[in-house]
């Protein structure tokens, strides 16, 4: 009768681990998925804040005379550099000069330039784009990273 009875919790011990596995791994995959989301939403973030900041720094003004001339951005020398930095499925969107507020003691509106980058991050491990695909089901995830960042300006007083 012991003999039976040892094979069958062997049984049960195989059954229970075959139901709860999928479930287990299913978890597993998904914590580290959601690390590699992480990185990579990460890493859009600092390609953002790069190319806003090569923007700001690069940005020229219509004429080269004192005064308070609007800066005009390089827009497709920053959507090169944001598209080298992430080549694949990758959106630069550059909006600017925008306005903000005016500087006492130049007198001149200072302006700042918005940085959006999205990319279609793939999701590598199985089954993960059940939940967390864009949308449900797809094997992609959309991330986007926004910087804002002001234009700089020489002084010429």
């Amino acid at each position: 009768m012991r003999l039976w009875s040892a094979r069958w919790n062997e049984g049960q011990v195989i059954v229970e681990v075959i139901l709860i596995l999928p479930f287990f791994l299913y978890l597993v995959f998904g914590i580290m998925e959601i690390g590699h989301l992480a990185f990579r939403t990460i890493l859009i973030h600092h390609a953002a804040y790069e190319v806003a900041r090569i923007g700001s720094l690069t940005a020229k003004p219509d004429v080269a005379q004192p005064g308070c001339p609007v800066p005009q951005l390089n827009v497709s020398h920053m959507k090169i550099v944001g598209a080298q930095m992430l080549p694949l499925n990758t959106e630069v969107r550059v909006d600017g000069p925008i306005a903000t507020l005016a500087d006492p003691q130049e007198g001149c509106m200072n302006y700042d330039v918005e940085v959006t980058v999205t990319q279609k991050v793939p999701l590598v491990f199985p089954l993960t784009g059940l939940a967390l695909g864009t949308p449900i089901g797809s094997p992609f995830r959309t991330v986007s990273g926004s910087v804002r960042m002001p234009i700089e300006r020489p002084l010429f007083k």
